[in-house]
C-alpha cells in the first residue's frame, strides 16, 4: 500500500512538473547591445525567468549556429544548408527538446512564413502584413492558441525590441523560443540589408 502512494505521489509531481514546463510564458525578446552586432546577443524574458540567444562564431559564419538558454534548458539552432540557402532550415535542440525551422516557400519572400517542430507540434510564424514593414509583426499558431510577436518600437532600430502576448498553451517553452528564433532573425536579416 505504502509502495503505490509513493508511487502515486511521484506521478503526480511528475505531471505537474511537465505542465508547468509548458506554461511558460514569453513576454519580450531584446538585443542585448546596441551597434552593428547588436542582432548577435539577446534576451529573452519570460514569467519563469530569463534566457539568451547568442552566435557561437564571428565574423561572416556568425549567424549559422546559436546557443540557447532558456529558463531550465540550454541548446543550438544551427542552419542546415550553407550560403544563400543557409538562412532557409534549422535545426535546434533545446534541452530534450529538437526539431526543424524551416521556411515554408522559396524565393525572395521565404522568410514570411516558417514551420517550426518538434515531431509532435508544428508552430506556424507568419508575419502579419506585407510590404517592407511586413518583418515587424507577426503570429505564431497552432491549435493550441497564439503568440503575437511585434517590434515595440519603430524606425531603423525597430528589430532589437520585441513584445510578446503568448497565449499559446500545451507547447514547450523550447519549441516556443525555437519559433520566435524566425521572428527575431528575419527582422534583423531584412533590416541589416
Amino acid at each position: 500500500m505504502r509502495r503505490k502512494i509513493t508511487i502515486s505521489v511521484l506521478l503526480i509531481l511528475l505531471t505537474a512538473l511537465m505542465s508547468s514546463a509548458q506554461d511558460v510564458k514569453i513576454s519580450s525578446v531584446s538585443a542585448r547591445y546596441a551597434g552593428e552586432n547588436a542582432w548577435k546577443d539577446w534576451n529573452i524574458s519570460t514569467d519563469k525567468g530569463t534566457g539568451s540567444y547568442s552566435t557561437l562564431y564571428g565574423g561572416d559564419d556568425a549567424w549559422k549556429s546559436w546557443r540557447v538558454n532558456a529558463p531550465n534548458s540550454d541548446g543550438t539552432i544551427e542552419t542546415v544548408f550553407s550560403g544563400d540557402e543557409g538562412w532557409k532550415q534549422w535545426r535546434f535542440s533545446i534541452g530534450s527538446v529538437s526539431g526543424t525551422i524551416r521556411t515554408v516557400f522559396s524565393g525572395d519572400d521565404a522568410w514570411k512564413q516558417w514551420d517550426v517542430s518538434d515531431g509532435k507540434h508544428t508552430l506556424r510564424v507568419s508575419t502579419l502584413y506585407s510590404g517592407d514593414d511586413a518583418w515587424k509583426d507577426w503570429n505564431i499558431t497552432s491549435g493550441n492558441g497564439t503568440m503575437r510577436v511585434n517590434t515595440r518600437f519603430g524606425g531603423s532600430g525597430a528589430w532589437r525590441d520585441w513584445n510578446i502576448s503568448d497565449e499559446l498553451s500545451g507547447v514547450s517553452a523550447e519549441l516556443k523560443i525555437a519559433a520566435i528564433f524566425a521572428c527575431i532573425y528575419s527582422g534583423a536579416v531584412r533590416i541589416r540589408r
